[in-house]
């Protein structure tokens, strides 16, 4: 049996590999593509989850210091390749700057880059948060850290969180790609 902080660590790279191949398989107009004027297209969910990741990343190696040498997490890779100037993007994103709590209209009209630019943060902001995880140990999945939601928590219970909030926008990815004429699944 491999230990917990593992499993949890495998799990979450599996569903980032599935939203890094949705990426990957759109077109840059599938990406860009809205059924509805205030609904976020799929690089919306795409780029919120990559959000997250790379803010899961600092928080962790920032609650457990000898991560963050470890990993080489130095801050959010958003903010140290200036990605939102960059793109285009509002100087205000929402909460921790991650597009939550943005209005519908607002999220739904990010400047977002094409596929190849937007996968390529998911796959480093996925890596990032990967390569922290890999490095927990057990015991300190009950140390408390930052849930990002301006509380604390267990480090387990942000992972376990981290993880149903980004498959939550995979199956929006999956059902837009439906909509779309494309495979309704990540698993294809």
């Amino acid at each position: 049996m491999r230990d917990l902080a593992g499993i949890l660590g495998s799990r979450l790279a599996i569903t980032h590999q599935q939203l890094l191949a949705a990426a990957e398989g759109c077109t840059d107009d599938d990406l860009a593509w809205q059924p509805g004027p205030t609904s976020p297209p799929i690089a919306f969910h795409l780029w919120h989850a990559g959000r997250w990741a790379d803010r899961w990343a600092q928080a962790i190696a920032t609650s457990l210091p000898r991560l963050a040498v470890a990993a080489s997490v130095a801050g959010q890779r958003w903010e140290r390749e200036d990605l939102a100037a960059g793109w285009g993007f509002p100087a205000s994103l929402g909460k921790g700057d991650t597009g939550m709590e943005l209005a519908d209209e607002e999220a739904a009209s990010l400047p977002f880059p094409g596929r190849d630019a937007l996968a390529g943060y998911l796959r480093l902001a996925f890596g990032d948060l990967e390569a922290v995880v890999a490095r927990i140990e057990d015991a300190e999945l009950t140390e408390e850290g930052d849930d990002l939601l301006g509380g604390r928590a267990p480090l387990a219970d942000s992972l376990i969180r981290h993880h149903s909030h980004v498959s939550r926008h995979l199956g929006m990815v999956e059902a837009l790609r439906g909509l779309r004429g494309g495979h309704g699944t990540a698993t294809v």
